[in-house]
């Protein structure tokens, strides 16, 4: 596999509790060849960089256009007639000169460039909680197949510094990558979005077909490391008793132990407008305590450890 320098991030979070056992750092690449319709990180589709506006953070007025208007070399950014900032985003070329002349940070820009060394310096500062609490690292995204090379070798890296490690992945990527970076992992978070492929296609952009060969492979592999399938549940599309029951079984047959069933939340609703990007779902309401047990007790019939999760 060939050397990289840098992958691009857009944003490590530290002491993170979910996405693997104990005290996390998660690192989310920028790029997925996903566009879920419930997605809660827009912000992780396009694989270069972007620039966020936080329309709440904007004072407007004569500060902005001596500021952060006056600072954008492609003239992307104007005023509105009430005086607040817009972005034209056919014209904006990301980069940081509008976001440092914000005095407000209304402005940021999203996407940046890391090399291995300087991952992992983030990384190691949460070390103490790893040792105490059983953690270690988490790589998504976006999708991290994107940028397997890069992805491999950080995961490479925090093995050889005993690093528990962990990606979450919706396995849309050639299997030889796939292949790559599992030869670093511990613990792989495996998406399903839905069983029937049209369906997959109409909520995700992209068929199915890829993703679950990739699963039945990972799956029937000989390996040292621990799988769970992951479904997040959203009233409407992919709820039915129907689905559930068939991603059970797809797992159950192929010696899959775990499976974890996420609820659907709004918590990235906030992000779409910040990149220009209409959220399509404002109408659907996550599912009921209820709903979600009757959907776990249809898992638990194939033998599947089935563990309700947060995302």
């Amino acid at each position: 596999m060939a050397r990289v320098t840098s992958g691009l991030v857009f944003n490590i979070q530290r002491y993170a509790i979910h996405d693997g056992s104990g005290v996390r750092t998660l690192v989310f690449m920028k790029g997925c060849p996903l566009k879920c319709l419930w997605c809660s990180n827009p912000e992780g589709q396009k694989s270069h960089p972007e620039t966020g506006f936080m329309a709440a953070k904007c004072v407007g007025a004569e500060i902005c256009k001596a500021h952060c208007v006056e600072a954008c070399p492609e003239r992307a950014i104007t005023l509105s007639a009430e005086g607040r900032a817009v972005i034209d985003r056919g014209s904006c070329d990301p980069c940081d000169k509008c976001s440092n002349a914000c005095y407000y940070g209304a402005l940021e820009l999203i996407g940046q460039e890391m090399t291995v060394e300087e991952v992992l310096s983030e990384v190691e500062k949460d070390r103490p909680f790893y040792r105490r609490s059983g953690g270690g690292v988490t790589i998504g995204g976006g999708e991290p197949l994107m940028q397997a090379e890069f992805v491999t070798q950080v995961l490479e890296a925090c093995q050889k510094r005993y690093l528990h490690t962990a990606i979450e992945t919706t396995g849309f990527g050639a299997s030889q990558r796939l292949r790559d970076v599992l030869k670093h992992v511990d613990l792989v978070y495996f998406d399903i979005k839905h069983m029937d492929p049209r369906r997959h296609e109409a909520l995700t952009g992209v068929s199915n077909a890829l993703v679950l060969d990739n699963v039945r492979e990972v799956l029937s592999a000989e390996r040292n490391y621990e799988v769970i399938i992951r479904v997040t549940v959203i009233p409407g599309f992919n709820d039915s008793e129907e689905n559930i029951l068939a991603s059970a079984r797809f797992a159950a047959e192929l010696g899959c132990e775990k499976m974890e069933l996420v609820p659907y939340h709004k918590l990235g609703v906030s992000k779409y407008g910040q990149y220009g990007m209409e959220y399509r779902l404002e109408n659907v309401e996550g599912p009921s305590k209820e709903e979600m047990e009757t959907l776990r007790r249809l898992v638990e019939r194939f033998g599947i450890r089935e563990m309700t999760g947060v995302l």
